[in-house]
């Protein structure tokens, strides 16, 4: 074989080996770039869930957030009707005519637990409606009733004072005492729009 010969085979079979080199090399950076971008696909898909999940985690928050502030906002709207019951029915027992007022009145006395004189408050819009004349009606062997020059402030009932102690029964301290009881009665009666 001739030097050219050999010269031409050394550089065909460089050649070929080049190209080999640069086949498989540019395979291999194929083979490589595939799997970075499957790395990067499994990466963002990962990424992606977490994102999602973040996110209607964050929703299911906002959602309890504003149920819990609707719920609030109902109860306040209920707790704000069942006052204005109460009021309208502390409204509704000073109204009433003389006959059943008194009647109501005369409860109060009967209930009354003070002994000897019992100074009767009144309010002043009672004035004419309770008299000195009921109150001794009203009076037992234990307790006398009088009616006091003093008025009280409150709406309805009255207050009852032997010494120096006194019982609030006037309607407004009723309903006060019983406030509690009352919204627990009445919040039955008065459900939530989401019941």
């Amino acid at each position: 074989m001739s030097l050219e010969a050999i010269e031409k085979k050394i550089r065909e079979d460089g050649k070929a080996e080049a190209q080999r080199i640069v086949a498989e090399a540019e395979a291999h950076r194929k083979e490589e770039l595939e799997k970075a971008k499957k790395r990067e696909q499994a990466r963002l898909e990962e990424e992606h869930g977490r994102l999602k999940k973040r996110m209607e985690d964050r929703r299911q928050r906002m959602e309890a957030h504003q149920r819990r502030q609707a719920e609030q906002r109902l109860q306040n709207h209920r707790r704000s009707l069942i006052d204005q019951a109460i009021e309208s029915a502390v409204d509704s027992l000073v109204s009433q005519d003389d006959e059943r007022y008194l009647e109501l009145i005369a409860g109060l006395l009967r209930s009354c637990r003070l002994k000897g004189e019992v100074e009767v408050l009144v309010s002043q819009g009672d004035r004419k409606r309770i008299t000195a004349d009921f109150l001794k009606r009203h009076s037992d062997g234990d307790r006398s009733f009088v009616l006091s020059d003093q008025t009280h402030s409150g709406r309805g009932g009255v207050v009852l004072r032997a010494g120096k102690v006194s019982q609030n029964a006037t309607f407004d301290m009723i309903a006060s005492l019983a406030h509690d009881d009352l919204v627990m009665e009445l919040a039955a009666e008065i459900p939530l729009e989401s019941e």
